[in-house]
């Protein structure tokens, strides 16, 4: 018997955008009565993610009181029976959901191996925003609040929510601190049961035009809201400690399998969702078909790879092109104190450097040492290095969004100055923080440069893991030790001369 499905849309939204795809799962055998359409409220400014999640879970339990799902009522907690529910996403509805599930095994289920009772087997994810949107900054500005808030909305456009889905924002480093590096696997929980992940991307953005209006609308290596990168659960973790100069990098990688991702070509944010049934020929339903048909891990791990042979296909087809797709990486970098604070005001350079500069500065032999490459830092810094999102309110979180195909050209470049030079040359990073007073510093002076190409091993094809990887994010959070002076803390001593010994006191 097939599985019961759940449909949740993303922020702005509401389910009647998914009626058409209900029907098509109809055609597809399923019984109508067995396809829910999620609906929550995302413009509200004051609903967080957790609101959701406890939201969406008061509802199941509703749902499976009145017997409308299968389920076990147990001490008035639900437990969703294991591997029963097929859910498919769009955009927000992503984070929503991943947020719910962990909610769910962390807390609701109280048996001794909770991964045992996850009640998700598959999700299928479209455009999910898992990594944030640039466009989700511009869902507050007094603007968006006039015409996309507006006064059905009280003029409120979901202020937490879109926090949330700010590019590298806080709440979606802490979800992946979550499911993707946990302890256990979740992705899947149980190797031939599920939940297998399926994410989809479209390769179109909005145009031009569009582009004008909102920031990021015609970005290319996006969907015009959502950046492949961003919507990919390919993730590693560096943890960067330079509490002392030399630094120390550990590598965080996650337990769960590879996740299998297709981009969708043609199809932007919003056409990736099929809107009408005599549209029998969109390729997000032929793909859904294919992705509700997987059953254990193999299958998975065959369809996963097929995706990746035809996402390299569709790259090497755009870099021909005039006006071609390009393929990008991000990455998220997290600076903090020795004490786990935020650091908010730093800055970060990217250089081509030889392994004769070792720290930053700008003066004397050194700096004549980066002159020589300086034409190649630039090519970094323009072509390679093509956008920088801090958040918007904590800005110790920042994006880096990195060109790939510029990237190998600069590292052919990079290859040929190698060779003349008789140098070993490379791409490294520097951080310069500054302190909250005059009093307060950081020890970002004494740090030493950052050799970001090539610093992660590999151990697995499965599992190689590079700094630098197509759709692709990484985490980076950096430690380093604050400074300071005698005017923050200091001791006052006796100034009192002692008095000659036998005198009386």
């Amino acid at each position: 018997m097939p599985n019961k499905v759940l449909i949740v849309h993303g922020w702005s939204d509401t389910y009647k955008s998914f009626e058409t795809l209900k029907q098509w799962l109809v055609t597809q055998g399923r019984q109508s009565s067995d396809i829910f359409l999620g609906n929550y409220q995302s413009m509200q400014d004051d609903v967080t993610f957790d609101d959701l999640a406890a939201g969406m879970q008061a509802r199941l339990e509703a749902l499976a009181k009145e017997k409308l799902i299968e389920a076990v009522i147990k001490d008035n907690k639900i437990e969703l029976k294991p591997f029963s529910l097929d859910v498919i996403v769009h955009s927000t509805g992503g984070p929503v959901v991943r947020h719910w599930l962990h909610y769910y095994l962390a807390q609701i289920v109280t048996a001794a191996d909770p991964e045992q009772l996850c009640p998700i087997q598959r999700m299928i994810m479209l455009a999910p925003a898992n990594f944030g949107s640039r466009l989700a900054a511009q869902g507050k500005t007094p603007l968006a609040k006039l015409f996309k808030g507006g006064v059905s909305n009280g003029f409120e456009t979901g202020k937490l929510i879109l926090n949330g889905l700010e590019l590298g924002s806080p709440a979606l480093w802490k979800m992946a601190h979550d499911d993707l590096f946990a302890d256990r696997a979740v992705y899947p929980c149980v190797p031939d049961r599920g939940p297998f992940v399926f994410i989809l991307s479209g390769t179109e953005t909005y145009g031009e035009l569009k582009g004008f209006v909102a920031h990021g609308a015609n970005e290319d290596g996006s969907d015009g809201t959502v950046r492949a990168s961003s919507a990919s659960l390919e993730s590693v973790k560096l943890n960067v400690d330079y509490k002392q100069a030399k630094g120390q990098l550990t590598v965080q990688r996650q337990v769960n399998k590879p996740f299998a991702f297709k981009l969708v070509e043609g199809k932007n944010h919003s056409t990736i969702v099929p809107k009408d049934l005599a549209d029998t020929g969109h390729p997000t339903l032929g793909i859904i078909r294919e992705c509700l048909a997987i059953n254990d891990s193999t299958a998975y791990q065959q369809l996963g790879d097929r995706f990746a042979d035809e996402n390299d296909r569709f790259y090497k087809t755009q870099r021909a092109a005039a006006h071609g797709v390009h393929a990008y990486q991000q990455f998220v970098m997290h600076l903090i104190d020795e004490m786990g604070n935020d650091v908010p005001d730093y800055r970060v350079d990217f250089h081509v450097i030889d392994d004769g500069i070792t720290i930053n500065s700008l003066t004397g032999a050194n700096l004549r040492k980066l002159q020589e490459y300086q034409d190649l830092t630039a090519q970094l810094q323009r072509e390679v290095v093509v956008d920088v999102e801090p958040h918007t309110e904590n800005s110790s979180y920042r994006t880096f969004f990195i060109n790939m195909d510029a990237l190998h050209a600069l590292e052919a470049a990079i290859a040929d100055k190698a060779r003349t030079s008789g140098r070993s040359v490379f791409i490294a990073m520097n951080i310069d923080a500054v302190g909250p007073t005059a009093s307060l510093s950081y020890n970002t002076d004494d740090l030493r440069y950052i050799h970001i190409e090539g610093i992660l091993p590999k151990i697995a094809p499965q599992k190689d893991a590079t700094f630098f990887k197509a759709n692709t994010t990484t985490l980076v959070e950096i430690t380093i030790s604050r400074m300071a002076d005698d005017n923050i803390f200091g001791f006052v001593f006796d100034t009192v001369a002692a008095a000659p010994a036998g005198s009386a006191r």
